[in-house]
């Protein structure tokens, strides 16, 4: 315990500054003065991580919501960018439109960094491997919808990534160790064109902060080698969540999620799905852990403090593993407790939470602009 009000006392002041900066930005949101249900908004606000490999990662979480007069259908263009004190740089931007009276949708993402990291190998146990390394990588994700009725969609999915990894010295000392227990892949420049299928079912009643509702949604990609790919994979994804109010504005949210990728002739360990960092099973640092699928249930409860300030209660369980085995060897959990300070008409609120795990790490700090899901 005193372990966790030393580390509260030392980190958590940095997050607490970014905290009264962010509110004192958020008198500059610009909103339209239409008497519709979302009115058209835009915001920059303070974001920040903290890892004990990253340090602080401070940056800028930005959006502009489109006026509507359906919550639950909310033209978006958000995204963010991060630069750490271990000069790790990140950009990422997500468009979200709907077009034609509500008969198309688009969702696009396109993803830059530049992230000096660490690589800890392969599988859902604990290991000696703590490689350095810096990922350059560009990425490219698009899917056009068609909405068959009011909550169903179906659509296509194109997707487009390069990476290449730079190395220092000691990854020519520790490469054949490296190698031999986890394979080769991923450690040459590659680039990898996927396209596939995606459906979806959401009758939420918002797409940021839903007080009730169900999601359901499933990709599935291919990609060929030769063809714009340097390897063949096979990725499927299931991402379930419903809201269900309890009393007042009490809010009980849950998500089950699955991620799989397959190959015959090696996996980039990039592509692998891995668990942690600020939406899935948080509490644990991102890439860790990673294998060719990925399994995850964590649910939330949701509750008012004072005016648009909430407070939440989450917990999450999960892994990954081999597919051949689906084995694991000690379930990850991750849980904390957060606040929300909601934005604007469209419901989108600022997320700082705090997290553990049972892991024995220490805890992990998040804080952006959108929910975890």
């Amino acid at each position: 315990m005193t372990d966790v009000f030393l580390f509260i006392s030392t980190h958590l002041k940095k997050t607490l500054v970014l905290i009264l900066t962010t509110l004192t930005i958020l008198g500059y949101a610009s909103e339209s003065p239409d008497s519709i249900h979302s009115r058209g908004s835009l915001f920059v606000i303070p974001s920040a991580t903290y890892q004990p490999e990253t340090s602080v990662a401070p940056g800028l979480a930005y959006g502009y919501y489109f006026k509507s007069e359906d919550l639950s259908k909310i033209s978006s263009i958000t995204g963010s960018t991060v630069y750490t004190f271990h000069n790790q740089f990140l950009f990422n931007i997500t468009p979200k439109i709907y077009f034609n009276t509500d008969k198309c949708y688009i969702y696009s993402n396109l993803n830059i960094r530049n992230h000096p990291d660490y690589y800890y190998g392969i599988g859902n146990k604990p290991t000696l491997t703590k490689q350095a390394y810096t990922a350059l990588n560009i990425s490219f994700l698009i899917q056009p919808q068609y909405i068959v009725s009011n909550y169903f969609y179906v659509g296509a999915s194109f997707s487009s990534r390069y990476e290449r990894t730079l190395t220092d010295d000691s990854y020519e000392l520790n490469k054949r160790n490296i190698f031999s227990k986890y394979g080769n892949e991923g450690w040459s420049p590659f680039t990898q064109t996927s396209v596939g299928l995606v459906a979806a079912f959401d009758n939420r009643d918002n797409q940021f902060y839903p007080e009730h509702g169900c999601f359901a949604k499933t990709t599935y990609s291919t990609s060929k080698k030769g063809l714009g790919s340097n390897y063949s994979l096979q990725e499927f994804t299931l991402d379930i969540r419903q809201y269900i109010p309890i009393f007042g504005t009490h809010l009980l949210a849950w998500q089950t999620y699955y991620s799989g990728v397959f190959g015959q002739n090696g996996i980039p360990f990039q592509l692998l799905p891995s668990i942690g960092g600020i939406d899935k099973l948080r509490g644990f640092r991102q890439g860790m852990y990673r294998d060719n699928v990925m399994m995850l249930f964590q649910t939330e409860y949701r509750l008012p403090i004072y005016k648009r300030l909430k407070g939440t209660l989450f917990c999450s369980v999960g892994d990954v593993m081999k597919s051949v085995d689906y084995k694991v060897d000690k379930l990850k959990m991750g849980y904390g407790v957060g606040l929300r300070y909601r934005l604007n008409d469209a419901r989108v609120h600022l997320r700082l939470d705090i997290a553990k795990n049972n892991y024995g790490d220490k805890l992990q700090i998040y804080l952006t602009a959108s929910e975890a899901f």
